[in-house]
């Protein structure tokens, strides 16, 4: 198991479903406020294979000092950056090329659902999941291309909207290359899931070679109780 500590650089800009609640306006923090947290994050770091950072909970290309982040987070000493990401700005110009450049080896796709008319009609955003997908494979690409290894991930926030989808998205992200897939209730996502429906998401996985964990629920597992736990773990984050 490979922990994450999270560290924040702001808040919005990654897919969530528009219809249970109002689209969270974009808020990057101070650049210099995020490589404080990760260099803090470096010193405090205590045990196994790391330090490893994650940085989350907003859409980090949407940040204009990004490249000196990630400078920064390298020279502080972290061995994995992971960003969580919606995908479509990876298409965008050398932000795969740069990003593999600059030392970003981790990637966690957010997706809704792995059918475009519901990825993007959920979000809000037209041609959303045909963007992300395209990113992916542009990182992957030019990973390929520098001679680097990367680790592809995902994770479904998951509500009452998408639920009926989530098994074509992990399909999605299986076919893009993820290793493994966490599916997250959506804060007030007014869904509960049952044992029928947890067994096809974790059959879904099973059959696209991605591991599913499935977080914050109290349903018993499919299977194994192994579906608890995933192989990379992200810790209490700064914000």
């Amino acid at each position: 198991m490979i922990a994450f500590s999270e560290v924040s650089i702001g808040a919005g800009g990654l897919p969530a479903c528009s219809r249970c609640s109002a689209e969270v306006q974009v808020r990057l923090r101070d650049s210099a406020e995020v490589v404080r947290d990760i260099r803090s994050a470096v010193e405090q770091w205590k045990s196994g294979p790391g330090p490893n950072v994650v940085l989350g909970r907003a859409e980090p290309f949407l940040h204009p000092e990004l490249p000196s982040i990630v400078g920064a987070a390298r020279d502080a000493g972290v061995r994995r950056l992971r960003l969580v990401t919606g995908g479509g700005a990876l298409g965008v110009g050398e932000n795969a090329s740069g990003s593999i450049q600059a030392g970003v080896r981790h990637l966690e796709l957010v997706l809704l659902s792995g059918e475009a008319s519901i990825h993007d009609a959920l979000w809000g955003r037209d041609g959303a999941l045909a963007a992300a997908l395209k990113g992916v494979e542009r990182f992957s690409e030019a990973a390929t291309a520098h001679g680097m290894p990367i680790a592809l991930t995902g994770r479904i926030p998951v509500c009452r909207h998408n639920a009926a989808s989530v098994p074509s998205a992990v399909g999605a992200l299986g076919a893009a290359g993820a290793v493994s897939v966490v599916i997250q209730p959506a804060p007030e996502g007014g869904f509960a899931p049952d044992a029928a429906w947890l067994a096809a998401v974790a059959d879904t996985g099973m059959v696209n070679r991605v591991w599913v964990t499935f977080s914050g629920w109290t349903e018993p597992l499919p299977g194994s109780t192994l579906h608890a736990h995933a192989p990379y773990v992200t810790l209490a984050g700064t914000s």
